[in-house]
């Protein structure tokens, strides 16, 4: 006897006879359950029955084998749906209700988590073009207040008191033409929109910081939240980032400036996104890349510690990370010696051309 699973039943088969049955419900989402289970290699509950009550039936599917099935390489004669009452039409709306489910569970926390570093950019760049704007209009009437106050307390100032006269601080010496009603209110909502902006966008900064530190933790505490995000988005996500090796990770964000290396044989990228963290962008230029090197070394530890054990290892990696930083330091103290012109030869007074 073969056990034969089809996708409105499981049958008992014996010479091309069915010998007994257990059909699906007819309906689309209880057709849509079972075929989901069958696609992530699930026993059914029809399957796990009749297994249980005729335990010497033969399996031809390997996903049964694996339930404790005995496999064979037999197959049955093909079943028609028509005769055991379901149609076609069940089956064009149970695979729709498939696909529905597939769909929704194909979105997880690294696509949020994406889709908000991509909200994060777009307001950075919108805050600061309006504050540019901001500066340059409200500068016709109180330019010396933009040299005063930090940016924050620039936008609030204007947001709350308009003109320079309602300002707590000293305007009588400003060189700043009158601000007309009209132009007092179109600054303050401007102002008003900035700083809302501004709010928007440390929440999403807050939002990024705690979804890093839940999905990859180990990579947030290395790097930052922030950087963490983007690293996990431009990788496509948590585990994607963990298959990566360690020289991807150096240039995850500098894709651009690596295939313009290898079309125009240009100077090779020493790091992308990475250069946002401070390890690296405050080291001198001759020590960014083998910083750079290392970092993306430990980044890429901890997130295979985060995709695959969930140990929390970040104190060790630091704490590596932080050695081989100093032997950088002290192997690259000073910049390299620059080499002579391709063309040109050493020798005692100036250099002269080969050949001449």
């Amino acid at each position: 006897m073969l056990l034969v699973t089809t996708w409105f039943g499981t049958f008992l088969v014996d010479e091309g006879k069915v010998i007994e049955r257990r059909p699906f419900p007819k309906d689309p989402a209880a057709l849509a359950e079972r075929l989901a289970l069958v696609e992530d290699w699930k026993v059914l509950p029809e399957e796990r029955e009749l297994m249980a009550a005729h335990p010497d039936a033969f399996v031809t599917e390997p996903r049964l084998e694996r339930a404790g099935g005995n496999m064979t390489s037999a197959r049955a004669g093909f079943l028609r749906p028509e005769d055991f009452g379901y149609d076609r039409a069940l089956l064009h709306a149970a695979m729709l209700a498939l696909a529905r489910r597939q769909m929704r569970k194909a979105v997880g926390p690294d696509d949020h988590l994406h889709q908000a570093v991509g909200a994060l950019d777009d307001l950075q760049e919108t805050e600061n073009v309006l504050l540019e704007r901001l500066r340059e209009w409200y500068g016709l009437h109180f330019p010396e207040l933009a040299k005063t106050v930090d940016d924050r307390e620039f936008v609030e100032l204007i947001a709350t008191h308009g003109a320079r006269d309602g300002m707590p601080l000293d305007a009588k010496e400003s060189v700043g033409a009158p601000l007309g009603d009209p132009e007092r209110r179109s600054v303050m909502g401007m102002a008003a929109v900035l700083r809302d902006l501004t709010r928007r966008r440390e929440e999403v900064e807050g939002y990024l910081g705690r979804a890093a530190a839940g999905r990859a933790p180990n990579v947030t505490a290395l790097a930052g939240p922030v950087l963490a995000a983007r690293l996990v988005s431009l990788a496509g996500g948590v585990e994607a980032l963990a298959r990566l090796p360690a020289s991807t990770v150096q240039l995850l964000g500098a894709e651009r400036a690596l295939f313009r290396h290898l079309r125009e044989h240009t100077r090779p990228p020493k790091h992308g996104v990475l250069f946002q963290h401070p390890l690296v962008h405050r080291a001198p230029p001759w020590q960014r890349g083998a910083i750079a090197r290392a970092f993306a070394g430990k980044l890429a530890i901890a997130a295979r510690a985060d995709a695959y054990t969930g140990r929390d290892i970040a104190a060790s990696l630091r704490r590596d990370l932080e050695k081989s930083l100093a032997s950088i330091r002290e192997t690259k103290r000073a910049p390299p010696a620059r080499k002579p012109p391709v063309g040109m030869k050493r020798g005692k007074g100036k250099g002269r051309m080969r050949g001449r």
